[in-house]
């Protein structure tokens, strides 16, 4: 019993997961970033890390962009 083990579910993504996944957060939204990445991720995931790093979200749909 050297390490104590925390209690509850262990995190799913890293540090620098979390990371990177704000960063997409921030530049391209949180549908944007599901489109994006090719891990399966939900979108009450990807807001829970939004709110974590203190990224502002808009309610409701952005515009679609045109590219």
């Amino acid at each position: 019993m050297d390490e104590k083990r925390r209690r509850g579910r262990p995190p799913t993504y890293s540090a620098t997961d979390r990371q990177h996944l704000a960063e997409l957060i921030l530049q391209d939204g949180i549908r944007g970033t599901l489109r994006i990445i090719e891990t399966p991720i939900s979108l009450p995931t990807l807001s829970t890390i939004a709110r974590e790093f203190g990224i502002p979200l808009r309610p409701g749909r952005r515009a679609q962009r045109k590219d």
